[in-house]
């Protein structure tokens, strides 16, 4: 009995560090940023390159939101993430 109150125990302090998100403001923010400048005014061949950018920024996010990013793209985010905080803290 008491080995599984500890195993039952050790499940709940854990899962929450294993399922742990990625912090994914800023692919949210850069996401709204194009979403406003699509808003804006622009010229035929400046739409066409943010909507293929905004298609991507979803893409991106929405995987992040899931915890489905690759590990190359998590290695960015988390980059981005580290100068974002040293920019803040400066």
């Amino acid at each position: 009995m008491y080995n599984y109150q500890i195993f039952a125990l050790s499940i709940f302090i854990i899962s929450p560090t294993i399922n742990a998100k990625p912090d994914c403001s800023p692919l949210l923010d850069d996401l709204k940023k194009v979403q406003s400048k699509l808003r804006s005014g622009y010229s035929v061949k400046q739409g066409e390159k943010l909507k293929t950018k905004e298609k991507k920024m979803k893409e991106l996010w929405w995987q992040c939101r899931n915890n489905k990013l690759s590990k190359t793209e998590k290695v960015k985010l988390n980059k981005r993430l580290k100068k974002q905080n040293i920019s803040k803290n400066d």
